[in-house]
C-alpha cells in the first residue's frame, strides 16, 4: 500500500537567508511520499529556484506579487496531496513531523487537521528555551470540535498544522483580501467545520527575530480584522442568528482585548451590539 502523498507548500518573497534550512527540514522528513512546492510571491531574485532545483521532489513556482494569502490559495490549486501542509520561509520542522501526522489523520477519520507546539528559535536558528502552544490545563481545549473555545483566542501555530486538501473549498481558502492575518481568519473559519487533533508535543520551529518587514510583528495591521472575520463566516453560509449573534460578541471581545480598550461604554457596546460595534471599531483605525 502506498503511503499517501503530502504537499508541502513553503512561500517566499524577497526573503533568502532562511529558505534553505527550511527545504531541507522536509527533505530530512522521515516520511517519503512528500511533494514540496516552493511559491515565490514575486521575489526580485530567483534565490528560491536555484535551492529548489537541487532536488528532485522540489518543485518551483514564481508568480505575480500578490500577498501570503495569495500564494497559499496558489500552492493549495496546484498541491496533488491527499494532505497540505504550509510552511513559512523562516521556519524548519522536526524530522518525524509528518510522519507523525499522517499516522494520525489516516487512523481517525473524522479529524480533518492535526497540529502541534512549537520550538522558538532566534535569527541564527538556537533554541530559547521557550515553547509556543497550549499551557498545560488547556491542552484538552486544543482537540475535537474547538471552534467556541478558540474563536478570538487562538489559532494554530503557523508551522505546524497537517490539513486534509479536501478542508479547502471555494468558501474555505485564505481571504486575499487580508494582508496581516490571514491565518487568523483561515483557522477560525475552519474550526467552525472541522475537528482538528492537537499534539502535545513540539514538531515545529518557530523563528523570531527583530525584523519589521516580518508580518506577525505588523501587529497595527491586525485592528479591524474581526469585521472581516464575521463578514467571511457569513460568505460560509452561516444563518442562525443566535450564532451569528455569539460569533461577532466573540470578535468584539477580541477586538477590545487587542487594543487594549478598557472603555466602558465600548465593552457594554460590544455586549448589546457586537456587530454595530465591530462596524464602528474596524472604521476607526482604518
Amino acid at each position: 500500500m502506498v503511503d499517501p502523498l503530502v504537499s508541502v507548500i513553503i512561500t517566499t518573497y524577497n526573503r533568502p537567508t532562511y529558505i534553505k534550512q527550511a527545504v531541507e527540514s522536509v527533505i530530512k522528513q522521515t516520511y517519503d511520499n512528500i511533494e514540496i512546492l516552493v511559491v515565490d510571491d514575486g521575489s526580485e531574485e530567483n534565490y528560491a529556484k536555484i535551492i529548489c532545483d537541487k532536488y528532485i521532489i522540489c518543485t518551483y513556482h514564481y508568480k505575480k506579487n500578490g500577498g501570503l494569502a495569495s500564494a497559499r490559495n496558489f500552492g493549495v490549486s496546484i498541491a496533488k496531496g491527499e494532505y497540505v501542509a504550509f510552511l513559512d520561509d523562516d521556519d524548519f520542522w522536526r524530522e518525524d513531523k509528518i510522519e507523525k501526522q499522517v499516522e494520525l489523520l489516516e487512523n481517525y477519520p473524522k479529524i480533518d487537521c492535526v497540529h502541534s507546539s512549537a520550538i522558538i528559535v532566534n535569527e541564527t536558528g538556537q533554541e530559547t528555551g521557550q515553547i509556543i502552544g497550549a499551557s498545560q490545563n488547556k491542552i484538552q481545549k486544543r482537540s475535537g470540535y474547538v471552534f467556541w473555545d478558540a474563536l478570538g483566542v487562538w489559532v494554530v501555530k503557523s508551522p505546524t498544522p497537517l490539513i486534509r486538501k479536501s478542508v479547502f473549498k471555494t468558501d474555505m481558502q485564505f481571504d486575499e483580501n487580508i494582508k496581516v492575518g490571514e491565518d487568523v481568519d483561515f483557522y477560525q473559519r475552519m474550526f467552525y467545520r472541522h475537528m482538528v487533533l492537537y499534539i502535545n508535543e513540539p514538531l515545529a520551529y518557530y523563528r523570531e527575530y527583530n525584523n519589521n518587514e516580518r508580518l506577525s510583528v505588523q501587529t497595527e495591521k491586525y485592528v479591524g480584522i474581526e469585521r472581516t472575520m464575521y463578514e467571511n463566516f457569513l460568505k460560509m453560509g452561516i444563518w442562525n442568528p443566535f450564532y451569528l449573534w455569539l460569533i461577532a460578541i466573540k470578535l468584539a471581545k477580541s477586538s477590545l482585548i487587542k487594543q487594549h480598550d478598557k472603555s466602558i461604554v465600548n465593552k457594554i457596546t460590544s455586549l448589546i451590539s457586537p456587530l454595530y460595534f465591530l462596524k464602528k471599531y474596524s472604521c476607526e483605525f482604518k
